[in-house]
């Protein structure tokens, strides 16, 4: 099967494009969409648009990422091209032109972005990237997502996405007469409380490891690593289900994959548990905003671990909010299956961003 983020030659040269990114604790994924020079719209052809995926960790920042993109841009798709706009979403706060990525030792900046690309600052977004994603599950086909929960769909209700990978990201999108409004969180690591007494001892042991328990914390690629040690506290080396060697980063996919083809008997009540706690948070996060126009699940996670997710507890810990248990039935649920949901979301934005636009 070919590699989906290999670059794609095209069979003519787009000397105007737009640039997007999605921007992750484990992965840059950055695309260049050609423009249409008779109306200025932006090409999506699969076979049209140049795409490349980078370690994000092996680079010190950003503008390293992009150098090396570009000049593979030159050297296999096309020669002679010039940037339009660019937009990129970042797995962190963006304050004014700036973020501090949370699980990179990045700052990016808009403006040292657009000097490198010889863009106007106007023509460059940078945004939160679960504002990219929410921007791109406006703009996915049927065949890119998973019905989780059918509920009782409002189209001019509120949406969120949840979005567990790296690390958890939350945002909120607004329907309105000029376009979608979405509104960056910082949800993920807000507090996370248990949801019964047999709990409260994962609860000290974040405490005792962190000194604060958030959500992301457990929801999350790290939130899995997290689990993994907690239960596995006490247990001898020998009797681990998982290779004591592993580093830190590896922890996640061993476990997911030990539970899925597996059956570790462990490693699958761990990622029901993670599922169990994925279900209280976008439960807890479709209540306050009263999303009644779906959630949405995206991130590096839940579109791997789908026909598990789709059979565990989720929807019972999703409901399990008293009083509000009939109304967050009719709450729609959506499993994410499109790994470029971010890239498409951050398309959009730059398209936006055009000069005239």
């Amino acid at each position: 099967m070919a590699d989906p983020f290999a670059g794609s030659p095209a069979p003519t040269l787009h000397p105007r494009m737009i640039l997007a990114g999605d921007i992750g604790g484990t992965k840059t994924l950055l695309g260049c969409f050609p423009l249409l020079p008779e109306n200025q719209e932006v090409d999506k052809s699969p076979e049209k648009v140049f795409k490349k995926e980078y370690p994000s960790k092996n680079y010190n920042s950003l503008e390293k990422v992009l150098e090396d993109f570009l000049e593979t841009v030159r050297s296999d798709y096309s020669k002679s091209f010039s940037l339009a706009s660019a937009a990129f979403g970042i797995a962190g706060p963006v304050v004014n032109g700036r973020c501090q990525t949370t699980n990179l030792p990045w700052v990016v900046e808009t403006d040292s972005i657009a000097h490198l690309l010889k863009l106007p600052k106007i023509n460059v977004r940078l945004v939160n990237d679960l504002v990219a994603t929410a921007w791109g599950t406006t703009i996915l086909g049927e065949k890119d997502t998973t019905l989780l929960n059918p509920g009782r769909p409002d189209l001019r209700g509120t949406r969120i996405v949840v979005a567990p990978g790296t690390g958890l990201g939350e945002s909120i999108l607004i329907p309105s007469d000029q376009g979608p409004v979405v509104i960056p969180t910082e949800g993920g690591h807000a507090d996370w409380a248990p949801e019964s007494p047999s709990d409260i001892p994962l609860l000290t042991y974040l405490w005792s490891r962190f000194g604060h328990a958030s959500c992301e914390r457990i929801v999350s690629g790290q939130g899995l690593a997290n689990l993994y040690h907690f239960h596995t506290r006490e247990m001898p080396p020998a009797s681990l289900p998982l290779d004591s060697g592993l580093a830190e980063e590896e922890i996640p996919a061993s476990l997911t994959h030990a539970a899925l083809t597996r059956h570790d008997p462990l490693c699958t009540m761990i990622l029901e548990n993670f599922c169990r706690f994925l279900g209280q948070e976008a439960g807890n996060l479709a209540l306050k905003s009263l999303a009644m126009g779906g959630v949405y699940l995206a991130g590096g996670i839940p579109g791997k671990i789908g026909p598990f997710l789709l059979r565990s507890s989720f929807m019972d810990h999703f409901v399990n909010k008293g009083r509000y248990r009939t109304l967050l039935s009719e709450v729609p649920v959506h499993i994410v299956n499109n790994p470029e949901t971010g890239l498409l979301g951050a398309c959009q934005l730059a398209s936006r961003s055009l000069p005239g636009s």
